[in-house]
Parts: C-alpha cells; structure tokens; sequence
C-alpha cells in the first residue's frame, strides 16, 4: 500500500532572526553608514542580536514574510526542504508564528557560510536519522570545506518498514564565480548518492535545494547525468516553464531550484507533474505576468526563487 506525499523545496531568501550582517547600521540616514563586519566585531558588537519573534530586528518586512508563508500555506507540502534559514531557532518561530505550526517536525544544522544561511526542513513525518556533510574537507585543506552550506541528508518515516530520504543543497552561488566549487559540490553529491543507493541507484531518495545554476551548465552535469535520475522540472513541464529565478540585471529565467527523484520513485510515478509556485515573487519581477500573493506595486516577494513541489506515491 503506498502513501501519497507532496514534497517540495523553497529558497526563503534569509529567513533570520538577526540583524542583516552587511545591512546599514540602525538608526544611521539611509545608505550612510554600512555595517563594516570585522570593525562591528572589534568594537563589541553581537551580530547575531535576536529579537523576541522573527520580526524585532532585520531587515525583512511583515509583508515578505506573510508572501513566504502564503507559498507554503497555499500548497501545504507534507515535507519542505528549505534554503537560506538562519538557524533552528529561526525555522521554528517561522513555524510558530507564520505556519501555525503546521509542522511538528524541523531540523538546521549550522553549515559553513559565513553569512549564516543554511539548509533545513520542515516535515509532517518523523526525522529517523540524520547525517550533514558539512564537514567535508576540500582536497587536503582542512579548513576548507566542499559545501559552501551543506548537503544535508535526512531519513523520514513515511509509514510502517516505509522510508524515504531527501538529500538538501545549496550549492555555491554564482556571485564571484563559483563554477569550480559547484562542480566539487555536484561530484561529491553524485558520490553521496551512488554509496548509499549503488550505483544503479535503487531506493526512494529526493535531492532537492538550490543549485545556482542552470540545467544545461556543465558544473552539474555529474548530478544531473546520473542515469535515472530525474530533474522533473526539465522532464515533465513544457520548456516555457523551466524557470524558478529571474536575475534582473541579466534579464535571464532559469531553473535554479530542483527536485532530482530516484529512478523507483519516478516508475511508481511516471504520470505526477511538478508545480512550480510564482505568486510569491515581488511585483519587480515582471518577467512573470500571472496573479501574485502581493498585489502592491512595490511590494516585497516572497523569495527571489520560486518554490518547486510535486506528490509522490511512497
């Protein structure tokens, strides 16, 4: 007997409980008086200053956070991996006070970007085990890690004997390069996936995340080649539709947010269509014509990435 299960993945574009580290300092006129990191450090200042809720210090207004919920909301995934998250701490008062804890279950664990911004997920089934990769050293420098966050690998409880695993990432962004470190990430998640399932790939396994970059970019072409597996965003929508992010200044759509199913996942499920959610995105967007959660000119989106989901049989 099989389980239905909606899974998706969302970069939350920083959902913090802090004070944005590289924001200008409070109380100084507008674009006057930008945060020097090293210099706040040096002088006793706490970057990591918590508020009493997810709303009393940064950056992120009310609104962008009701649009980030109303993605969630709106499609009720019974799992979510989740990118661009502060900390636990941070995921569960998300849960608390936007998602009235729709979820009982919600893992971070720290990873190794220096602006704190780490993979986790929310989920309706239980967590069984849990494994990071985030301390993964790079060639022989021990200091320098593979994963710019993690690749976080998580077991979940579907039912009875019924296991299924999800494999979250957020690869190195493409902002002073990063094609070099990208391609170590994707060959180390191919390595991941074919010492745990073999290399036929056999078993009910999700990677998911955002991988900043395109389907067709060679960078990820030792993951996204692996036979079998599915990038059901390219193999199941029209080409049209193969875009979760628009970079202004480039005027370029394209898919940078993925769900990679197994090989036996996608034969039980050879009909089950994606679902890619743009409502959230802000009005600056105008790449995108369709309805949205904020309707004002100007308002603030939900993410600059667009939500990815799609329900499985298990």
């Amino acid at each position: 007997m099989t389980t239905k299960v909606k899974i998706g993945t969302f970069n939350v574009e920083n959902l913090f409980n802090r004070y944005k580290l590289l924001d200008y300092e409070r109380g100084s006129p507008a674009k006057k008086k930008p945060i020097d990191p090293e210099k706040f450090v040096e002088e006793g200042g706490h970057i990591n200053m918590l508020g009493w809720s997810i709303d009393d210090f940064g950056p992120i207004s009310k609104s962008a956070r009701r649009a980030t919920a109303a993605v969630i909301l709106e499609n009720h995934p019974d799992i979510l991996a989740i990118q661009e998250v502060e900390n636990l701490f941070a995921l569960l008062a998300f849960n608390r006070e936007w998602l009235d804890n729709l979820y009982p279950y919600a893992m971070v664990i720290d990873g190794n970007d220096m602006r704190q911004i780490d993979v986790g997920i929310l989920s309706k089934y239980p967590l069984l085990n849990i494994r990071t990769h985030r301390f993964e050293p790079q060639g022989s420098t021990p200091w320098q890690r593979t994963f710019s966050r993690d690749c976080l690998e998580v077991d979940l409880g579907i039912s009875k004997g019924k296991m299924l695993t999800i494999l979250i990432n957020h690869f190195k962004s493409k902002i002073g390069g990063g094609a070099d470190k990208r391609k170590r990430q994707s060959e180390r998640v191919a390595e991941i996936l074919k010492d745990r399932f073999g290399e036929g790939l056999s078993g009910n396994f999700i990677v998911a995340g955002d991988f900043n970059d395109h389907y067709d970019s060679p960078d990820l072409q030792s993951l996204l080649g692996l036979h079998g597996l599915e990038n059901v965003v390219k193999q199941r929508l029209p080409k049209n539709e193969h875009w979760t992010h628009y970079y202004k200044k480039g005027k370029v759509a394209e898919q940078l947010d993925y769900l990679l199913v197994s090989p036996d996942l996608c034969e039980k499920n050879r009909t089950a269509e994606p679902y890619i959610e743009r409502r959230g995105l802000g009005t600056d967007i105008d790449y995108f014509k369709g309805d949205r959660f904020q309707q004002v000119k100007g308002a603030e989106g939900a993410s600059d990435h667009c939500a990815v989901f799609i329900s499985l049989e298990i």
